[in-house]
Formats: structure tokens, C-alpha cells, sequence
């Protein structure tokens, strides 16, 4: 058994209740958004949680010394009716923490639809796809969240998650925005307390929401941040990804006006429309 099941698949127990759902994820129905999620990959910030679906797979060995169930994947995992193919990322092991009656009784479901989550460069090592041509096939390298096996209802039986999928799901809690289309939020960590507090107000957040929604408006990136450098002299934007010099100087009036005058800070503030 490949060591990386214990680092890169450090398993869920089978009997965890599956009622809840990941959030964010974005199905993979076709080619074509497989090559949108692959170029997106090319950029920084946070990765998306991808899904695909395998209609074609069976299981491997059993492992006894582990209790791991194994999805065979001495070939690539073939999707998207054989229009691309995942290799997971490091050739870690794909499979379900069982014992041997419950082993058997997922097996007696083999053929069962099978759903990976994924991240694409997620790891940060190398190129996570190989595109070609639509009459040859798409190879993805994929950073592994989760695999599950559904019934026929669509009902999970099975599911593994990985280290990633947590690491994941606790970064989008602690950077959460609360509110919905875009808005924006000072990232206050490294300011003093009293700074904090100005740049924390409602009506701070508000101005900034009113910024990002004109920004986008006009094409702006929906996912952004924007550091303003606020000296007693001048302030300035130091840094932004918003891509809108328009949305820029909206930004740093609600800063500095925030701020008030005498103030000295560098002020991160992270945009998103999610």
C-alpha cells in the first residue's frame, strides 16, 4: 500500500453520517469546462473544488494490513466519455477504509457511480493538465479531495476525504465574506486594534461593497484585493488585482476617508463575488 493513503488519504470513518454537503463545488460535465478549469489553474488564489463523475471503473485489491478497500487504478481513471483522463497527483491510492464484510458489501456495488473532487494545482507542483486536441485526450494531474460512491438514488455509501479537502474547507471558513455578489473586506490582522475597528465598521464594508459592484460592472475581476498605503502625506494603492483603476481610486477613498487624516497603515482589503 502506497504510504502517501496515509498523508494525502487520511480517511473519514465509513459510519460518519455523509448528510452534509461540500460546498462550492463545480461539476465537471463536459470537455470544454474541463479546459476553463485547467486555464483557471494558471492563476493564482484560491482553488475551486472540482467534481467528475467516472462511469467506467472497478476495484483492486483488497488491503488487508490497512482494511482499505482499493479503486484499481493501474490505468488512468477515464472521463467524460473517454475525452480526458485523471491521474491522481503523486499516484496516491484511491479507496474506502473497510472491513472485510463491509469490503464485500461495496464490492457487490461495483459498477456504482463513482465521484471524484479534486483540486487543480492545488499542491503547487508542476503543470496539473496536458490539453490537446478534441480527437485526443485531455491527461489532468489532480490534487485528490474526496472520492464517493452513489446508489442509484444518488444516495452517498461511501466516502473518503483527504487532507486537502479540510485544509480547503478551513481556509473558505476563516476567509469568508459574509453577504452575497460582490463585496469586500479589509483584511485587519496585522493592524493595530483601533485601526481595526475603524476599517471593521458597517458603513466601511458597505462602501467597499458599492466599489466592487460598480468594478465588476464594468469587467472588473470578481475575485480581487487591493492593498492601500496610507501615509499622513499621501495614500496610494501599493497593489491590486482588481483590474479597474476606477474600482483602485473608489477603494482608496473609502480608505482613506475611513482612516481619517495622520493615519499611517498598510491596508490589505480582499474582494470576492462568490
Amino acid at each position: 500500500m502506497d504510504s502517501c493513503l496515509r498523508t494525502c488519504l487520511a480517511v473519514v470513518a465509513i459510519a460518519v453520517s455523509f448528510s452534509g454537503t461540500v460546498k462550492a463545488e463545480a461539476p465537471i460535465t463536459d470537455v470544454r469546462a474541463l479546459h476553463g478549469a485547467c486555464r483557471d489553474a494558471e492563476r493564482t488564489g484560491p482553488r475551486e473544488l472540482y467534481v467528475v463523475e467516472v462511469r467506467r471503473w472497478r476495484f483492486g485489491e483488497y488491503d488487508r494490513e490497512h482494511g482499505v478497500l482499493v479503486v484499481d487504478t493501474r490505468r488512468n481513471l477515464r472521463v467524460l466519455g473517454g475525452a480526458a483522463e485523471i491521474l491522481p497527483t503523486g499516484l496516491e491510492t484511491i479507496g474506502f477504509v473497510a472491513n472485510r464484510t463491509r469490503a464485500r458489501e461495496l464490492r457487490e456495488r461495483e459498477g456504482s457511480r463513482l465521484r471524484l473532487g479534486f483540486f487543480l494545482g492545488f499542491d503547487g507542483h508542476g503543470q496539473p493538465c496536458v490539453i490537446r486536441p478534441a480527437v485526443s485526450v485531455t491527461l489532468v494531474r489532480a490534487d485528490l479531495a474526496f472520492v464517493e460512491m452513489l446508489d442509484e438514488r444518488g444516495r452517498v455509501v461511501a466516502r473518503e476525504d483527504t487532507e486537502r479537502l479540510r485544509a480547503w474547507q478551513d481556509d473558505a471558513e476563516r476567509d469568508a465574506i459574509p453577504g452575497e455578489g460582490p463585496r469586500g473586506r479589509v483584511e485587519a490582522g496585522d493592524l493595530p486594534g483601533p485601526l481595526q475597528a475603524t476599517l471593521s465598521r458597517e458603513a466601511t464594508r458597505a462602501a467597499l461593497a458599492r466599489c466592487h459592484v460598480a468594478a465588476v460592472e464594468r469587467g472588473a475581476n470578481p475575485e480581487a484585493r487591493v492593498v492601500v498605503r496610507v501615509e499622513p502625506e499621501e495614500a496610494r494603492v501599493a497593489i491590486s488585482s482588481l483590474g479597474d483603476e476606477e474600482g483602485d481610486a473608489c477603494v482608496l477613498d473609502v480608505v482613506r476617508g475611513a482612516l481619517g487624516a495622520g493615519a499611517s497603515a498598510l491596508v490589505p482589503v480582499r474582494f470576492t463575488a462568490r
